[in-house]
C-alpha cells in the first residue's frame, strides 16, 4: 500500500463534507443538523461527536443510529451533534491527552472506551481527538453560528457543505485552511489478535487503542515465526536464531517489565530495583522479583529439566555473541554443560534451537497472561470479535 512504503507519512482526509442543514420554519424558528456526504470512491467512516456551543468545543461521543433513529446518548443541554469523517484509508488520528503521543487505529468507538497505546490511559475516545480535529470542530461551531445568523425566508430549507472534498484534491504545495485535518502513518501497524481492530503505533510495542490488551506476545510470536523459518529454510544457522530469540524474547518481556514500573505506585528503590531487570539470565533476580512484588510466575509450568536447558542456551547465546562462538571460563562454569572445554568451538544443533524457541514462547505467554491480570484489557470488543469469528465459521 502506497501509503505505508514509508513511517511518518501523511494519509488525508477522506474527503467527505460535513453539512450543515438549516430550516427555517413559517413562524421564522430556525434550526440546524449537522451530517456527513461523502463522493469520493476510497474508504470512509464517520462518527459523532457533542460539541459545546460556541466554541465547539467536543464533550462527549455518540453513536450514529440509522435513519428516524434517535442518537444515543441523547446531547447535553447546550451540545449540539457535530459528525466527522475518518482519513482516506477509514482510519483515525488520534493523540493521548495525558502523554500526548500519536497514533491511529481504526476504530472511534462512542460505545466503550480506548486505550492510549503508549501509556495506558483508558478513556472516551473524545478525549484522543488531535489538535487538528478540535479545530475543525471549532470551524463547524463557528460555521453553524454564522449561519443561523443569516438572513432565511420562512419555510425555507438549505444546506451548507464545508467542502473538504476540493481541499482533499488541492496541489500538495497549496496551504490548507487552519480547520482542515488529516492523519500521519506511524511505524507498526497490525491487527490485534485479540479484537481484530487495526493499530498503528511509533516503536513496537502498545497497547491495542480497542481492547487495551498490550501486543508484547503477537510481537514476539510473528519474529519467532520468522526465525524458525529462517532456520528451516537454512538462511540462518542455529548459532544466530538462538541469539535472536533470546534478544528478542528479553526486549518483550523487558517492555513489559517496564510497563508495570511506569504504571504501578512504588517507591523510587524498588522503581530503580526493577528498572534493570533484565530477561536474558533466568537465574538472574528477574524473575524472583516479579514474583515478590507483582505475583508473576514466568517459569510457570516449566519444568526442571526445561529449566535447566533454558540456563543452558542462554549461556551459550553468551559465547556465540560475545565470544566468537570460542568456550570460555564463564561458560564452563555457568552452563552445566558438562563436554565443555574452555577455548573449543561451540556447535550448535537445529533441535536444540526450535525447543528453545517453543520454550521461551511459554514464558512469555506466561508473563503476558498475568500481566493483563493487573492490567485487564476491555471486554466489549473481544468478545465481540470472537461472536463474528463463531458466526464466520458456521
Amino acid at each position: 500500500m502506497a501509503y505505508y512504503d514509508q513511517d511518518f507519512k501523511e494519509v488525508a482526509h477522506c474527503g467527505a463534507n460535513t453539512t450543515i442543514n438549516i430550516a427555517c420554519d413559517n413562524e421564522g424558528r430556525k434550526g440546524a443538523a449537522f451530517g456527513i456526504v461523502g463522493r469520493s470512491p476510497g474508504p470512509m467512516t464517520a462518527v459523532g461527536v457533542y460539541i459545546l456551543l460556541p466554541h465547539g468545543i467536543p464533550v462527549s461521543d455518540f453513536k450514529l443510529g440509522g435513519i428516524g433513529q434517535p442518537f444515543d446518548p441523547p446531547p447535553p443541554e447546550g451540545c449540539v451533534p457535530a459528525i466527522i469523517g475518518s482519513d482516506s484509508l477509514g482510519c483515525w488520528g488520534h493523540q493521548c491527552p495525558q502523554c500526548s503521543g500519536y497514533f491511529r487505529n481504526g476504530n472511534h468507538a462512542a460505545i466503550y472506551p480506548q486505550t492510549c497505546p503508549y501509556c495506558g490511559l483508558r478513556t472516551a475516545a473524545f478525549q484522543f481527538l488531535t489538535p487538528a480535529q478540535r479545530m475543525f470542530l471549532a470551524h463547524l461551531a463557528e460555521r453553524l453560528e454564522e449561519e443561523l445568523a443569516a438572513p432565511d425566508k420562512r419555510g425555507t430549507q438549505r444546506q451548507v457543505e464545508i467542502d473538504m472534498e476540493s481541499i482533499v484534491k488541492q496541489a500538495a504545495d497549496e496551504p490548507k485552511p487552519d480547520f482542515y485535518y488529516a492523519s500521519q502513518t506511524q511505524q507498526t501497524r497490525y491487527k490485534c489478535d485479540h479484537c481484530g481492530e487495526f493499530n498503528d503505533i511509533r516503536g513496537l510495542y502498545g497497547y491495542c487503542a480497542a481492547c487495551g490488551w498490550r501486543n508484547n506476545i503477537q510481537m514476539l510470536t510473528g519474529r519467532l515465526e520468522e526465525i524458525r523459518q529462517s532456520l528451516n529454510k537454512g538462511q540462518a544457522q542455529p548459532e544466530a536464531s538462538v541469539g535472536q530469540s533470546i534478544s528478542a524474547f528479553d526486549a518483550a518481556c523487558r517492555d513489559f517489565a517496564k510497563q508495570l514500573v511506569r504504571r504501578t505506585p512504588m517507591k523510587a528503590a524498588r522503581k530503580e530495583a526493577l528498572s534493570r531487570l533484565v530477561f536474558h539470565d533466568i537465574e538472574s533476580e528477574t524473575f524472583k522479583r516479579l514474583k515478590d512484588f507483582f505475583d508473576l510466575n514466568p517459569l510457570k509450568g516449566i519444568a526442571d529439566k526445561d529449566a535447566r536447558f533454558i540456563r543452558l542456551m542462554m549461556e551459550r547465546r553468551h559465547v556465540f555473541e560475545h565470544n566468537a562462538g570460542v568456550i570460555d571460563s564463564r561458560y564452563v562454569e555457568r552452563s552445566g554443560d558438562e563436554n565443555a572445554v574452555e577455548g573449543n568451538l561451540l556447535r550448535e544443533t537445529r533441535e536444540n534451537a526450535h525447543r528453545l524457541i517453543g520454550l521461551l514462547a511459554r514464558i512469555a505467554s506466561n508473563v503476558d497472561s498475568d500481566f493483563h491480570e493487573i492490567f485487564t484489557p476491555t471486554e466489549w470488543p473481544i468478545k465481540s470479535f470472537k461472536e463474528k469469528q463463531e458466526r464466520a465459521s458456521q
